[in-house]
């Protein structure tokens, strides 16, 4: 069941206890190390390439962008652990079965046998299920070229440009560039402040905090799950 209201108090984070809880030398300060650790706890592995680069970004770029309560934190990170499996992926592959294609897009692919020519070609998959003109992906390759990518799977041209345009890259040119893990985390804390995410958050609405971020509930109990491991260690 996932929770509607709050289940710890919107106070700052106890960073020593935090650190004491990951077997991090408990200074009370947040470091890049404190980050990385959270993380590798969120993902249940070792701190890799990857998870440090994004615990490098956390130190500067959470207070910030005012992620500095537990349920905040928490939920965030939960959100990108699972939009990423694990801090694993950050780019999206799409690499599917002709079954798997069908359970994914079941309104563009009515049958197995046209799902078929899809199947195991993540380039020509990404052409059909992104060729969406409205949303800037108007020339031929733009389902590829601006397939989901970062933290929390930017996706189209209009939203790469959009994005690099807040933060001063032009993705539309290097959209390889999003992504890479510290720059999907700003890219992913520019979208959850502009969304507003944090106030759904604060007053325990996970579900809107979930659409907002996703535009659906996709991925709901897992997310939850992992703001519940989460939120052992931050409260």
């Amino acid at each position: 069941m996932i929770r509607s209201e709050p289940r710890v108090p919107l106070s700052p984070i106890d960073w020593k206890n935090v650190q004491t809880r990951l077997g991090v030398v408990p200074d009370g300060i947040p470091g890049p190390n404190s980050y990385a650790a959270l993380f590798a706890y969120a993902a249940d592995r070792l701190p890799d390439d990857a998870i440090r680069a994004l615990g490098r970004s956390a130190a500067i770029l959470f207070p910030a962008f005012d992620m500095t309560t537990p349920v905040r934190v928490a939920e965030f990170v939960a959100q990108i652990a699972n939009e990423t499996g694990g801090f694993r992926i950050f780019e999206e592959r799409l690499d599917y079965s002709a079954e798997a294609i069908r359970r994914t897009w079941p309104s563009r692919f009515t049958s197995l046998a046209e799902a078929q020519p899809f199947a195991r070609n993540p380039q020509k998959l990404a052409n059909r299920v992104y060729a969406r003109p409205s949303e800037g992906n108007s020339e031929p390759g733009d389902g590829w070229r601006y397939r989901g990518r970062g933290a929390l799977q930017l996706t189209f041209k209009n939203n790469y440009r959009a994005a690099g345009e807040r933060i001063g890259v032009d993705l539309v040119a290097h959209p390889e560039k999003a992504a890479e893990p510290a720059m999907s985390l700003l890219i992913a804390l520019d979208f959850w402040r502009r969304g507003k995410v944090n106030e759904a958050v604060d007053r325990g609405d996970y579900r809107e905090a979930r659409r907002i971020t996703n535009g659906g509930s996709i991925g709901l109990e897992h997310v939850a799950k992992l703001r519940e491991k989460l939120l052992r260690v931050l409260a």
